[in-house]
């Protein structure tokens, strides 16, 4: 289930046990700092906010926190992070935890605590009674997936921030280089920010201009080229990613991934789906969907299944020691460009 504006939104009154978990660690740190800011009013944090690591303290002292009533306050907050424990993870931790403890408050728990449980890991073990327990009482809310407009939105936000527009163009250009990474797109928003300082909007060329591009756009510019037998830019790009010491095994797999997406994409546009609908049903963000679109078009569904046998041989090749790696993946890309010419 995907994110949406309206799941950011805490609402009053505050629940007793928030339970928030999934690989958006950004979306995780960002609800809680909104739940505690509710709950807590900053000049009362000293006495009334406690953060505990459940790597390092045992959960039953946390507990004995949450059973303590506020000092000079309505509400105290307590939270857990990194509770290994509701994964099925074996981890060889410091300290015991003592899960029967925390089972007993969530039975009952204080009126007067917020206690916050942040797991960044993307599953829980829903086997278990603890988890089991927390899916009852708390309020769990799961930060696996987002929608790209919910993306643009808490990016805006940051944006604005700094009396800076963010346009969607910009966005659009910002997340087919850094893909859908929270933490890093916030970064570089911020950084795009102080950049135009309020006297510029942030456009796709000030994007292209101080964004790095990261490997995965990199291997979607290499298979435009490619497609378009432009060989030079080709291994231009290719000779750049040697230089920045890529494992050319890996960039075979990233290459024929692309190229087997291009593929699934050419099955799914005929029978009526949008590029939308497609990124839901592979997983995929909606850039990714909108480049392999345009690279079907390109290549149909047969020469995009020789390119995948090419790159299927080149990798048992390359595994094998028959080729040297770095000249067998030159060699595939060459051989990838010819493809084109037998289009007909």
């Amino acid at each position: 289930m995907e994110l949406t504006k309206k799941d950011l939104t805490i609402s009053q009154p505050l629940s007793s046990i928030y339970l928030l978990y999934g690989k958006h660690t950004y979306l995780i740190q960002l609800l809680t700092k909104k739940i505690t800011d509710q709950a807590v009013p900053e000049a009362e944090r000293d006495f009334n906010l406690s953060v505990y690591d459940m790597e390092t303290n045992a959960v039953q002292t946390a507990v004995e926190d949450a059973n303590t009533l506020p000092f000079m306050g309505d509400k105290r907050v307590v939270v857990l992070e990194n509770p290994v424990f509701l994964t099925n993870q074996q981890k060889k931790l410091s300290v015991e935890h003592d899960e029967k403890t925390l089972m007993h408050y969530l039975e009952s728990p204080s009126p007067d605590t917020v206690l916050i449980i942040t797991a960044s890991f993307e599953k829980l073990d829903k086997r278990k009674k603890l988890v089991k327990q927390l899916q009852n009482t708390a309020n769990v809310l799961e930060m696996n997936k987002i929608t790209d407009q919910l993306m643009f939105d808490i990016l805006k936000d940051i944006s604005d921030g700094y009396d800076t527009t963010y346009t969607k163009e910009a966005h659009d250009q910002l997340t087919s280089i850094v893909g859908s990474d929270m933490e890093m797109l916030v970064s570089e928003v911020k950084k795009l920010a102080l950049y135009c300082d309020g006297q510029q909007p942030i456009t796709p060329d000030v994007v292209s201009q101080l964004t790095p591009r990261s490997l995965e756009q990199n291997v979607f510019e290499l298979v435009d080229r490619v497609m378009s037998k432009d060989l030079k830019a080709a291994y231009q790009i290719l000779d750049d990613m040697f230089k920045q010491k890529q494992e050319p095994i890996r960039l075979l797999a990233l290459i024929a991934r692309q190229f087997r997406l291009a593929f699934q994409v050419s099955l799914y546009l005929p029978t009526g789906y949008s590029q939308q609908q497609i990124a839901q049903k592979l997983s995929v963000h909606p850039y990714a969907i909108k480049v392999a679109s345009n690279q079907s078009r390109r290549f149909n569904s047969e020469l995009l299944t020789r390119a995948l046998d090419l790159c299927t041989e080149t990798d048992y090749r390359m595994k094998k020691g028959l080729v040297d790696k770095h000249l067998g993946l030159e060699l595939c890309i060459h051989q990838l460009a010819s493809l084109q010419s037998r289009k007909a």
